[in-house]
């Protein structure tokens, strides 16, 4: 017997050098994954393929050889090929083990085979045949009924667990990252980590800081003069903050420009609202406009028709209560020319916070506002719902004192924060 192993990138191009190499009737021994590259474990993956071929067995002309479409064939069917390449070596090695010293054969046995032999031979013509089915019904398939991509055994997330085999996308789920977010990232840093020679840790940090930069959007609000007057209303549920948010804004854009600002309030159902967003205007020096509906929103406009910025402050909303969010929208219809910031708190639950942006979609949403991020241990929720929806973060907040707990922040700043790098980040 002649034994050879074979690397591939896949398994079907293993499959054609094992038959180019041996021949058809090559006997696939083992395969299992490996890795290659500098950086080792998280090299592109090859499958290492040990097969055999015995030119002293053949198979009978009488068994049937269903007809092969390799253009045709899918991963499937080319992994039950492998098996039944398997199974015919074990029954080969049980009548190899089994069967006693061969004498010499009567006449007849050597024009048609031996019982035993007629017997495996059925059954793999029986297997091929299923393989043939298989192909054909999987071939006729719409590619968007397959929906579930073939994963190597060694990549794949057993059930009930976090986090892949791939180290990178371990380490990026130790910071909040959920798994989908983490394995996009992991293949952005594949090539860079596969050129490295060295690498220490900080070089590993640095790298995917770099990669979760790219994938985010912010948007300054504030970033030079203004050329048209903007509109930025808060919206969001109770308790997130939206009202001192509204505050801290306010504070850092008179720190920043000489604009005239206005305050708008239609938040008239929490006891107390009104007087605390007339205290922030009176500190500020800032005029303040209270409305109870939609027509008094529009007087207040064009009451501050000459004003730069106008910010507008509005009541929280339960994300299950749809009657009260669509009474907001009449508040701040699109042709009003409002900016709607949704503000998220960072201790939400992320599965409650797409519930809450899936609610409020009903309004045009133009940037996220994450609240609270004070109060987290790990901050890679705000990548993983940035990532899911692609809408620009203007601001985050990270502490309840006005002005100074608000933060204006780069794509790299976030980075950082997520990365837990809270030095490199400075207030405003």
């Amino acid at each position: 017997m002649q034994v050879k192993v074979f690397e591939a990138p896949d398994m079907a191009t293993g499959l054609k050098m094992v038959k180019d190499a041996l021949g058809p009737d090559a006997l696939i021994l083992s395969t299992r994954t490996i890795r290659s590259g500098k950086f080792g474990m998280i090299g592109k993956p090859l499958m290492e393929i040990t097969a055999a071929v015995d030119s002293n067995w053949r198979e009978p002309a009488t068994a049937p050889e269903p007809p092969r479409n390799s253009a045709r064939q899918t991963w499937p069917a080319q992994l039950l090929d492998r098996n039944v390449r398997q199974r015919d070596l074990s029954y080969k090695e049980i009548r190899t083990r089994n069967e006693p010293e061969p004498q010499a054969p009567p006449a007849y046995s050597r024009r048609e085979p031996a019982p035993a032999g007629q017997d495996i031979h059925h059954e793999l013509a029986e297997l091929r045949s299923l393989v043939k089915g298989l192909s054909s019904r999987i071939t006729g398939l719409e590619p968007s009924a397959l929906r579930t991509p073939y994963v190597e055994p060694e990549f794949a997330v057993p059930a009930g667990t976090s986090s892949a085999t791939d180290p990178v996308t371990g380490f990026l789920t130790g910071y909040g990252i959920n798994q989908e977010t983490a394995q996009v990232v992991a293949r952005f840093t594949r090539d860079t980590f596969e050129k490295a020679r060295h690498l220490d840790s900080a070089d590993l940090t640095a790298i995917l800081k770099a990669a979760i930069a790219r994938l985010f959007t912010t948007e300054k609000l504030f970033d030079g003069r203004f050329n048209r007057q903007r509109r930025i209303s808060l919206i969001g549920p109770t308790g997130v903050g939206k009202t001192t948010t509204l505050a801290k804004i306010a504070a850092h854009a008179l720190s920043r420009s000489t604009h005239r600002i206005g305050l708008i309030t239609i938040d008239t159902y929490r006891i107390a609202a009104v007087e605390q967003i007339k205290v922030y205007g009176e500190i500020m020096r800032l005029p303040v406009e209270v409305v109870i509906n939609p027509h008094e929103l529009e007087l207040a406009l064009e009451k501050f028709k000459d004003f730069e910025l106008i910010l507008i402050d509005t009541a929280g909303r339960s994300p299950r209560n749809s009657l009260d969010i669509q009474e907001l929208a009449t508040f701040l219809r699109p042709q009003l020319g409002i900016e709607n910031n949704l503000l998220l708190s960072a201790t939400t639950r992320e599965r409650e916070i797409e519930e809450t942006i899936r609610r409020f979609s009903i309004l045009p949403i133009s940037n996220f506002i994450f609240s609270k991020i004070d109060e987290c241990d790990q901050l890679g929720v705000l990548l993983n719902i940035h990532y899911k929806n692609d809408t620009p973060v203007s601001f985050l907040t990270n502490g309840q004192r006005v002005p100074e707990d608000l933060l204006m922040p780069s794509p790299a700043d976030i980075a950082d924060l997520i990365m837990n790098d809270h030095g490199n980040l400075k207030h405003g």
